[in-house]
């Protein structure tokens, strides 16, 4: 299948390309940058899917992920024709596009919520999640006293609780981002309803899958239980009434069902942990839930060999039955992985390393924008910030997420290429050194050995789906493993090594393979290289894919 054997590229829309010069990147952008995405050849970068960030109508009190309307394109981005034409050049490039769907929540400007607000008896009163609060009373009058907040949940980006009293309903309602993005209620039969009918709006439009936000958040207790306390959490909270619910896998179920009576489409769910084993669950044994489920542990990991080895076993241990595994290092909620992982002079070869290991592990790579660039965000003053979140804890780079999201760099004209016009976050300073056009016509750059993974990703039946191997000796400041495909007519193995430190390493592949090596693509040794096995000497970071 195209989304186990693919890379996937994720798009913010607003930083990728302006088309019509308000500094805010859109629709139509993304379409003039097909061919840079794939032309079919490897002058492009080859990705065979793109993943859209959400571009609905919305206030954009949270960029987009507070929807007001699910059946129309917010304008700033441009028209649903505009969305269609962009969905029809993709395909003509072979290239898959999956959208963003925010089904937690809403904004509070969307039509339902405002009739829900209304009264207690409207037609939506019960699409969202409403408290009249602990140890609220009636009055004499019949007017409800209003009580104390239900529990301690808590809001993400307001940093505060998650409860917002309205004073027109006298009741609480829940929003655990923003008070602008009440939480829908799926316990509701008509919501639910209603939200598969979206699905299957945008299958019928011609979209080829749904990355799903925060899916595991999508039931809460029913009982309002409050979290318990905890200190390993930064909120000081142990997450089991307000998210992962047992309830939620069935709504796993339901979505899985529709997306199986379309050809050849997909989901990947946001679950909003690091915890490997928790994200399997919403996978199933891969047949009956959803198609894959994020693994994000890789944001959390330091640059570390055995650190990042034990994430990936970890990952796979999880994963039951035929549950697919998936990859990524960067994505619009966190700061970029080039910026993680900096080491001044070497940041670029670290790049390579975990652009290699991303492209050759079982599973399948999400790349986010700008990462193949080594992007990394710059410094943001906070007079500069739009995210809720990166203004409210500033000077905080931990939790700035802005920094993910600053335009791409396409060249060194004025704004790096992407608008003629200021843009709505500003340009990494570096942009007239570090773009696509500067890149491009560096053999030895970061974009171009993304470029030789990917199209060698696509030539090689191993790297796509072979099985997986470690040879576990070499760590902890080495990743050495195989991808073996094994079919009637051939046995095609692969050896990937990764060194990971600044110091060469001698490695003795003898107990584990036979023949020598010879090179597919590396750092520093020329294709067709032959390596002997029993006595290779890695240089430092350096990155070697054999073929044995």
């Amino acid at each position: 299948m195209w989304w186990k054997n693919g890379v996937i590229y994720q798009i913010y829309p607003r930083s990728f390309m302006d088309s019509n010069g308000d500094g805010i990147g859109d629709l139509k952008g993304i379409t003039q940058k097909l061919d840079y995405l794939n032309d079919g050849t490897p002058n492009s970068l080859g990705v065979d899917a793109i993943w859209i960030s959400p571009f609905f109508k919305s206030p954009m009190k949270d960029f987009g992920y507070d929807i007001s309307d699910y059946r129309d394109i917010d304008s700033m981005f441009g028209t649903i024709e505009d969305f269609k034409e962009l969905l029809s050049e993709a395909h003509k490039r072979n290239i898959h596009i999956i959208i963003d769907m925010v089904l937690n929540h809403t904004s509070d400007q969307h039509p339902w919520f405002i009739e829900s607000r209304l009264s207690r008896d409207n037609t939506k009163a019960d699409w969202y999640i409403w408290h009249s609060g602990k140890n609220a009373k009636t009055g004499e009058d019949g007017e409800i006293i209003r009580g104390k907040r239900p529990n301690n949940w808590f809001a993400q980006f307001e940093l505060k609780n998650a409860w917002w009293y309205d004073p027109d309903r006298k009741q609480f309602y829940l929003g655990t981002f923003t008070r602008h993005q009440p939480e829908l209620n799926w316990r509701n039969q008509e919501l639910r309803e209603e939200m598969y009918d979206l699905a299957r709006y945008w299958l019928d439009i011609g979209v080829d899958g749904f990355r799903l936000d925060v899916i595991n958040w999508f039931i809460k207790d029913d009982q309002f239980r409050s979290n318990p306390y905890s200190l390993k959490s930064i909120d000081l909270q142990k997450h089991i009434y307000d998210r992962n619910r047992p309830e939620t896998i069935e709504i796993c179920r339901d979505l899985r069902k529709i997306t199986d009576s379309y050809h050849e489409r997909m989901m990947v769910g946001e679950v909003f942990t690091d915890n490997a084993e928790l994200a399997s669950e919403y996978c199933g044994d891969g047949t009956d839930a959803l198609h894959m489920a994020f693994n994000f542990n890789f944001l959390f990991q330091p640059w570390r060999a055995d650190k990042i080895y034990d994430s990936i076993i970890k990952w796979y241990d999880s994963l039951k039955g035929e549950s697919w595994p998936n990859f990524t290092f960067s994505n619009h909620d966190n700061l970029r992985h080039s910026y993680r992982y900096r080491k001044g002079e070497d940041t670029t070869a670290r790049c390579k390393v975990a652009a290699a290991l991303l492209m050759t592990l079982r599973g399948t790579p999400f790349i986010y924008y700008g990462e193949e660039l080594g992007m990394t965000g710059g410094r943001l003053r906070r007079k500069d910030m739009k995210d809720p979140l990166s203004y409210r804890t500033y000077p905080l780079k931990r939790f700035c997420r802005d920094m993910a999201r600053t335009p791409m760099q396409w060249d060194s004209s004025a704004n790096s290429g992407f608008s003629g016009v200021k843009p709505w976050l500003p340009v990494d300073s570096n942009f007239k050194s570090n773009n696509v056009s500067v890149q491009e016509a560096d053999p030895d750059s970061l974009l171009n050995f993304y470029k030789k993974l990917i199209w060698l990703r696509k030539q090689s039946v191993p790297m796509q789906s072979g099985d997986i191997k470690f040879y576990q000796e070499y760590l902890p400041g080495v990743l050495v493993f195989q991808r073996e495909a094994v079919n009637q007519t051939s046995n095609q193995k692969l050896i990937i090594l990764l060194n990971f430190t600044e110091s060469r390493v001698n490695i003795n592949l003898s107990s584990h393979i036979r023949n020598d090596l010879k090179v597919l693509l590396g750092t520093h040794r020329s294709d067709e290289q032959i390596c002997i096995s029993d006595g290779l000497e890695l240089n430092k970071y350096e990155v070697l894919i054999g073929l044995c």
